[in-house]
């Protein structure tokens, strides 16, 4: 009898994330809770923009 292969147990991710310094830049540091899967992020390529309260001041 052959050994069946599992099927990779991520994605989808889930990520944990903390914040770390590399090199004097902040970056969002997410590792995988079930694969340890790792990415750094650096916290610049989270603009503002993305964030944009959808009450903006132009409804008032």
């Amino acid at each position: 009898m052959t050994p069946v292969a599992q099927p990779p147990v991520c994605p989808p991710h889930h990520w944990e994330v903390t914040s770390v310094r590399i090199e004097g830049v902040c970056h969002y540091h997410h590792r995988c809770i079930k694969c340890q899967a790792e990415k750094d992020v650096p916290l610049s390529a989270s603009t503002a923009s993305k964030w944009v309260s959808r009450h903006s001041k132009a409804k008032q």
